[in-house]
């Protein structure tokens, strides 16, 4: 394998034409400098693109472009292990779809492959030689697949800066925000209800697109504004993982307590759910569960010793820690702690080594395997934290 190095002045496409034809044959693997565990591959010869695909999440990809493309199909995408021109072959020699159907299928793979892999900006090239495609059922110019999908191209490229790619699993990261701006991503998807679900089961875009049945970018472009105003955040897609990442809520009327909490559970494996209003705290913890929440002993409406016995008296929830965060911690309040249901009270201002140790003690009290889960995250650096102390 070989690396090539894009000219300055060159255009995405005019480096990947270089490249194609610098080679009888093979097959070129373009990456984002800034997540390289992502992917996409090109295969070619002579001078022209007879496939391409991506490295990872081809099940989740096929599922996706099946629907689209062979909407009476009933199966899934094929296995990770398995290729993706390999299965759609598979398809056609088991009487699946047609001829003419597995050639259109192809083309459209590879284009939705190309647009993603020429819409990184900067991206980087390695490539392979002697990697036949057999049989060889597609054999098209690069102008002629680019041409069709520019503008696709160019809005990929327009959201790349908060969307690197339709592998990423969008979540929600602050409820008010998301809440006040439902009525916009509701004008472009009706279906809001099922992608508030969909949003907290750690979904790809393409598994979003494919489980509402509609276009990824069209997803993608309806979700934009929600992440640039911090509704949503965006997690990597490295292979499921993120399935594991435990959820702690923080129930707090400041956003810079919130921040504060994110920037010190963040770096050690926790996703931080932020919600600032009492009200709204328990519809959004019934739909998405934590494994703990830090509530706000201050909150407006309910407090947080009302809020954690009403959160107690529902059966998903019956069973999660709830750490009260008060701003003095005498006697009165570690009194109405234990009356409210909740483990421990932690005390404004507070320092960051102290907040992980409750949350680490929380832990003890999840089932085996929530606590195998948090015992094997690491602990954030002390250094992450600059500041040591916070007032709210």
């Amino acid at each position: 394998m070989t690396a090539f190095e894009t000219g300055v002045k060159k255009s995405t496409t005019e480096t990947l034409r270089d490249i194609i034809h610098s080679q009888p044959s093979g097959r070129v693997v373009v990456r984002d400098p800034s997540d390289l565990s992502m992917g996409w591959r090109i295969s070619f010869s002579q001078g022209r693109i007879n496939f391409a695909e991506s490295v990872v999440g081809n099940q989740a990809r096929l599922s996706y472009l099946l629907q689209r493309c062979v909407p009476q199909f009933e199966g899934s995408g094929p296995l990770e292990a398995v290729s993706d021109y390999l299965f759609l072959c598979q398809l056609w020699q088991s009487d699946y779809i047609s001829h003419d159907q597995l050639r259109d299928l192809l083309t459209a793979v590879t284009q939705e492959a190309l647009i993603h892999a020429l819409a990184i900006p900067h991206a980087q090239y390695h490539l392979e030689t002697n990697v036949p495609i057999d049989p060889l059922l597609l054999c098209t110019s690069l102008w002629d697949l680019v041409l069709p999908i520019e503008q696709t191209i160019h809005q990929w490229m327009l959201l790349s800066a908060e969307i690197k790619s339709p592998f990423y699993r969008p979540f929600i990261a602050d409820w008010d925000q998301f809440v006040e701006y439902a009525d916009y991503v509701s004008d472009r998807l009706p279906q809001i209800e099922q992608l508030t679900h969909a949003l907290g089961q750690d979904k790809c875009l393409y598994e979003l697109a494919h489980a509402l049945n509609v276009k990824v970018v069209d997803l993608a472009v309806a979700l934009h504004p929600l992440i640039k105003l911090g509704a949503l955040g965006m997690h990597p897609y490295h292979m499921g993982e993120m399935l594991t990442r435990p959820r702690v809520a923080c129930i707090n009327h400041s956003k810079l307590t919130q921040r504060y909490v994110t920037q010190v559970l963040e770096p050690s494996g926790y996703d931080v759910m932020r919600l600032s209003d009492s009200i709204r705290a328990l519809p959004a913890l019934l739909k998405r569960p934590p494994v703990l929440a830090l509530v706000d002993a201050e909150l407006p409406h309910l407090d947080g010793y009302q809020l954690c016995r009403m959160v107690h008296r529902r059966e998903p929830l019956r069973d999660m820690p709830v750490i009260i965060m008060a701003p003095k911690r005498g006697m009165c309040d570690v009194i109405r702690t234990r009356l409210s249901g909740a483990m421990a009270c932690l005390g404004k201002p507070f320092h960051h080594q102290e907040l992980l140790a409750l949350v680490q003690q929380a832990a003890a009290n999840l089932p085996w395997e929530q606590q195998q889960k948090l015992q094997s995250l690491p602990m954030a650096d002390a250094q992450t934290n600059s500041k040591a102390l916070i007032q709210a």
